[in-house]
């Protein structure tokens, strides 16, 4: 990571004017971590403006506490858990860190269950699992996710994690009023500008930027047409600048960033921090199989992943 931006540099003092303020005689002032924009760091509570990705199914606990100890942002991803899963991660997650935590939900509108659509996805998917030797029979089925709703907003209201972040939008006004009440800090994912603004006139704290290469699942909720609207999402690095043009919020840039380049190049952009995702995974050592990657040949994007 590039040192102007991220080491502590203390200050001297100025000939003539005695000792840097706030110091004694051989003493320097608190050293802090050195950003372009502090403003995520301040409004959020942490060392870093650093964002472990919600990757539900992927991320875990245990990397979640370690992103925390490391002065960035860990999060939850709690997707498809039900309300007392929940509960538990959280409370798994406070016993390894006292520092803020984020967790994550969908605000999608449920579609029902389709068997054929289930069917012909298994049958695309079958060679891997039978690579893999997994058991077709035991994936779940996505139309199991469900947006969040009362049951989950009273899982917040208990717990009280510092921030919450949405996917699709935001929930409905009464279920955001109350999670602002419980004293959380509300992040949403934007894929367009007009995504952006929507989200900081309905009272979003942070919109995270997502460009097109994020892994996760796509953030539209304004789009008409989600095949069009999918096929001209732009970067990361394009969609920053013009969503730190048109909001006046913190912006959190998600997609393709995995070293100090790409966070220099988000917050020399307009960025307040950013998000990583995939680069965290290798710190689980989880044991992926390119081939599963390379093999598929192209990626399609969705509403799911």
């Amino acid at each position: 990571m590039s040192h102007s931006i991220s080491t502590p540099v203390p200050e001297p003092s100025a000939p003539g004017r005695g000792h840097a303020v706030g110091a004694t005689a051989g003493q320097w002032p608190e050293k802090k971590p050195i950003w372009p924009d502090r403003r995520l760091v301040d409004l959020l509570g942490i060392e870093h403006p650093l964002v472990l990705a919600p990757m539900a199914g992927l991320g875990t606990v245990e990397l979640a506490a370690s992103v925390c100890a490391g002065g960035g942002l860990g999060s939850l991803g709690c997707v498809g858990l039900p309300p007392e899963r929940v509960t538990q991660a959280v409370d798994k997650l406070r016993t390894l860190t006292d520092k803020p935590i984020n967790t994550n939900f969908f605000c999608h509108n449920a579609t029902r269950a389709d068997p054929a659509r289930e069917a012909n996805w298994r049958d695309r998917l079958a060679p891997y699992y039978n690579e893999l030797r997994l058991d077709p029979s035991l994936a779940a089925s996505q139309s199991e996710i469900l947006p969040f709703d009362d049951a989950l907003c009273r899982v917040v209201e208990r717990v009280k994690p510092e921030i919450v972040s949405f996917h699709f939008g935001l929930p409905e006004p009464t279920l955001l009023a109350r999670v602002k009440a419980a004293g959380c800090r509300v992040m949403g994912s934007a894929t367009t500008v007009a995504e952006a603004r929507w989200l900081e006139a309905r009272g979003a704290d942070v919109i995270i930027a997502q460009g097109c290469e994020a892994g996760g699942h796509r953030g539209m909720f304004l789009a008409a047409n989600l095949e069009e609207e999918a096929a001209s999402q732009p970067s990361t690095l394009a969609l920053v600048p013009q969503i730190a043009d048109a909001v006046g919020v913190p912006i959190i840039a998600a997609g393709g960033i995995a070293d100090g380049r790409g966070i220099a190049a988000a917050f020399a952009l307009g960025a307040a921090g950013v998000q990583i995702g995939t680069a965290y995974l290798s710190v689980q050592r989880r044991r992926f199989r390119r081939s599963v990657v390379t093999r598929c040949g192209r990626r399609v994007r969705t509403r799911r992943y």
